[in-house]
């Protein structure tokens, strides 16, 4: 998935966290929720430093990375929560769906089962890096995708509903 959409997913998500459990749903939780919800990609660097390192060009391998692991997650999810006392049900649903949504848009998937098993599962897979294809070329292929199209759209427009609505509904 795009930043866009794990974006807006991560609005979605604490929207719906926040409201399960009892606890309101603010702009400010809209904006902690759209910023955390990226965190999961900060790997990119690490993936991109090692593609260059190696001399390689072409798709960053951070989704094969520990760092992008349920596993991962759990431990790192409750040390963030703990240390900048947030909610532990928001930090760790932001991170799940951040994963789940890698594991639905993209040719890849991530390592559900680390550090036990290395495989990548990945639902509806596409080939979408065929050919070294990267950067504005890949976005054309990727939203062609009917899938990840619809997925992507329907995720700003809640995204977009939920915080309208916010806004409308300050005093």
């Amino acid at each position: 998935m795009t930043v866009m959409a794990h974006a807006a997913a991560g609005v979605v998500a604490a929207y719906v966290i926040q409201r399960a459990a009892h606890q309101p749903f603010h702009l400010g939780v809209a904006g902690l929720a759209a910023l955390l919800s990226g965190l999961p990609d900060l790997d990119l660097l690490w993936g991109w430093w090692r593609r260059r390192r190696a001399g390689g060009e072409g798709h960053n391998p951070h989704h094969a990375l520990w760092t992008h692991t349920p596993l991962f997650w759990g431990i790192w999810g409750l040390l963030l929560a703990w240390v900048f006392h947030l909610p532990v049900a928001l930090v760790l649903g932001l991170a799940l769906v951040h994963l789940l949504l890698d594991s639905l848009g993209t040719d890849d998937g991530i390592m559900w089962l680390w550090p036990w098993r290395r495989r990548q599962y990945a639902l509806w897979p596409r080939d979408l890096h065929t050919a070294g294809v990267r950067g504005l070329a890949f976005y054309r292929r990727y939203y062609r995708q009917p899938l990840f199209l619809a997925l992507e759209l329907s995720l700003l427009v809640l995204a977009g509903a939920i915080v309208a609505h916010e806004l409308v509904s300050i005093p």
